[in-house]
């Protein structure tokens, strides 16, 4: 039997979009009608007694139901009889933590699916029967179509239905969920309901007497109140923020507050910055921003106007749930010996004892390993084009470090050249007759939306997603690899335990395997640190579509806005001696990471990097199969990094290590 709590967030769920709560759903209303949810089930289990007057605890023996017996273990440690009002609201503060454990509940249970980081929808076994898998040897119906049904019907409803609607209704929840007309038609046949419920009369005649929160008064200060950095003239800020931008907005945050404005040349933007935004981003992101502007000539350059990254709304969601497949943790775990080989593939061309560029390096595991398991051909022989391209692309199109003149030069249009072929050997080799006998990948997942819907994935468009994974490492894991080597070889008691479990995970008998991978636990938090320390997309240019207030602020539709992401990761507020490179912050007796929008190295909101899992699964597998196989040094011992910010933060081409010997 699913718990109210369940079935509520069902209900709220919007199966179109992923969203687990509607954006018009106010916090207060989200919060009470879960509290009610959890109380209606403590009654039902006979483990509370409630009317109008007082809650009675009946019986504290727990539940062993996370969602349920934090609440029962307060109400039995309470001194005092207290009413049903003081429960809802001291169970509303866990509203939360009940949601989070009502949507893992259903993941487990095969009614919802998160293969989109961050969004929840309908498996499609359940998107398609309208029914969920059995629990308790009994199927029932969606909760959403039992609800309509009896609303819209004269069907003889269940008590437990009668409730859900009953709780939905008290809480406001229709308002979210009906149009005006609909709530007029069906506003009778609520209130016969409500004379009918018997479960959670007391309940939810509790949550109409409990009020929101008064709002203290806040006054709004417009646009052009809004504090602007200091920049020289002509040119504003534009020298700073194509340099360590991560760095510059931190000492603007910390100068003016979370809201201020800079100026790169002609462009004027409003950085929204530090934890609150962060969290903002998450949770009103969809609402108020899109990325389109930012990616129009990225975009063009493949004679396309949307690809994923551009896109906003149902048609990105569309995409991405295509794409989240190959771009998924399961698809490198599941692969992992292929993985290792590509790394293995390139340190045998690795001299000994002579310098290696370390960033160049890691551009080729990364982008081989990518294609490999994700588009299901072999980038060798045009690596080197797909990392010139790309990163003249990007700056000539998306930083505007240079000029778009960099795209006419012969070396890039012999890349471009280069791409164009790999595109089509990518498109020969995913015919049906060349499929062979291999599993259906990414690029299989987007030729078949082609053929079954070719408005939404026209061949315009077609390119860019093809190329997509050939693109997907080149400027963010391996710049992260090569970041984390550094780190590595620098400090070498971290070398040493980082050594010991890679050298344990290779001698563990059989194949790796994912359970083995994650027991790289110092790995993995070396890892993290240096996300922390060395983003590679240090902030987020987005348009605004839907005017907003923030911290005091009117920001008017049409603005365009950076959200300074990993301004947190900088302050010590989240993370204490920023500056020092600490892995036992991830600890679970520290997890500084976990402090609400202190840590966001993937990015934020609906855009949040897709192949985030996939990346993380690849960082650490292929550092452990590097220190495992060979001894890296730095070269020179004593190197300091240098950073080049262009197109994305990365180690300088000074950056080089040495193989001091292979092991055998």
């Amino acid at each position: 039997m699913l718990r109210f709590a369940e079935e509520i967030s069902l209900l709220l769920l919007d199966e179109e979009r992923g969203e687990t709560v509607p954006p018009s759903l106010p916090r207060h209303t989200f919060s009470t009608v879960l509290a009610g949810a959890v109380l209606m089930d403590l009654a039902l289990e006979e483990r509370i007694d409630t009317d109008l007057e007082k809650l009675v605890l009946v019986d504290p023996a727990p539940l062993e139901d996370g969602l349920l017996d934090p609440t029962l273990a307060d109400i039995a440690r309470a001194s005092r009889t207290y009413d049903t009002g003081y429960w809802i609201e001291r169970t509303s503060r866990r509203a939360d933590d009940i949601h989070d454990a009502a949507l893992a509940r259903l993941i487990e249970r095969g009614i919802i699916e998160d293969d989109v980081p961050g969004l929840f929808f309908l498996s499609s076994r359940v998107a398609r029967s309208r029914r969920y898998p059995a629990i308790d040897g009994k199927s029932i119906d969606d909760v959403r179509l039992r609800v309509m049904r009896i609303l819209f019907e004269d069907d003889v409803p269940d008590p437990r239905d009668i409730a859900i609607i009953c709780l939905a209704d008290a809480c406001g929840i229709f308002e979210a969920l009906l149009s005006r007309s609909e709530q007029a038609r069906t506003r009778e046949r609520v209130e016969l309901l409500r004379r009918m419920d018997l479960i959670g009369r007391a309940v939810t005649a509790a949550i109409r007497d409990h009020e929101a929160p008064a709002c203290p008064s806040v006054s709004v200060r417009p646009l052009g109140e809004i504090p602007i950095a200091r920049g020289l003239p002509m040119v504003g800020n534009a020298f700073r923020m194509a340099g360590d931008v991560s760095a510059f907005l931190t000492d603007q945050y910390l100068r003016m507050g979370p809201v201020f404005r800079v100026r790169a040349f002609h462009r004027h933007y409003v950085v929204l910055a530090g934890p609150q935004a962060n969290l903002f981003m998450n949770a009103a992101g969809r609402t108020h921003f899109r990325s389109f502007e930012g990616w129009v000539d990225f975009n063009a350059e493949f004679g396309s106007m949307r690809s994923l990254i551009s896109m906003d709304g149902a048609d990105h969601l569309r995409l991405r749930k295509v794409q989240a497949r190959g771009y998924s943790r399961g698809r490198i775990e599941s692969r992992l010996a292929e993985a290792i080989g590509v790394v293995r593939q390139e340190i045998a061309g690795w001299p000994v004892d002579r310098p290696i560029a370390g960033h160049y390096a890691f551009q080729r595991i990364v982008t081989e390993q990518i294609c490999t398991l994700i588009a299901g051909v072999s980038a060798q022989g045009y690596l080197d084009d797909l990392i010139l391209f790309f990163t003249a692309l990007l700056k000539a199109r998306m930083t505007h470090h240079r000029p778009g003149l960099l795209m006419r030069r012969p070396r890039v249009q012999r890349a471009r050249r280069r791409l164009n072929e790999l595109y089509r050997k990518v498109l020969a080799d995913h015919e049906p007759e060349g499929r062979g006998g291999r599993d259906p990948d990414m690029i299989d997942d987007l030729l078949d939306l082609h053929r079954t819907d070719p408005v939404f994935m026209p061949e315009v468009d077609l390119v860019i997603s093809v190329l997509g994974p050939f693109f997907a490492g080149i400027d963010t894991a391996a710049n992260v690899l090569a970041f984390m080597l550094y780190e590595t070889l620098r400090h070498p008691d971290l070398r040493e335990r980082m050594t010991a479990e890679a050298d344990a995970f290779f001698a563990a008998p059989g194949e790796p395997t994912a359970g083995g991978l994650r027991a790289l636990d110092v790995t993995h938090r070396v890892a993290m640190e240096t996300l922390r320390m060395h983003p590679v997309a240090p902030a987020l240019t987005r348009t605004v579509t839907n005017a907003f207030d923030f911290e005091g602020y009117a920001i008017p539709a049409g603005t365009r806005v950076i959200i300074g992401s990993t301004v947190p990761h900088r302050l010590p507020d989240c993370f204490p001696d920023p500056e020092r490179f600490d892995i036992e912050r991830y600890t679970a007796a520290r997890a500084e990471h976990r402090a609400p929008g202190a840590y966001a190295p993937f990015g934020l909101g609906v855009h949040r990097c897709l192949g985030n899992g996939f990346a993380e699964t690849q960082i650490v597998l292929t550092m452990a199969t590097i220190l495992h196989d060979v001894a890296p040094a730095l070269d020179p011992p004593d190197y300091r990094l240098r950073i080049e910010h262009a197109p994305t933060p990365h180690p300088a081409d000074s950056f080089r290590f040495r193989q001091k010997r292979r092991r055998e």
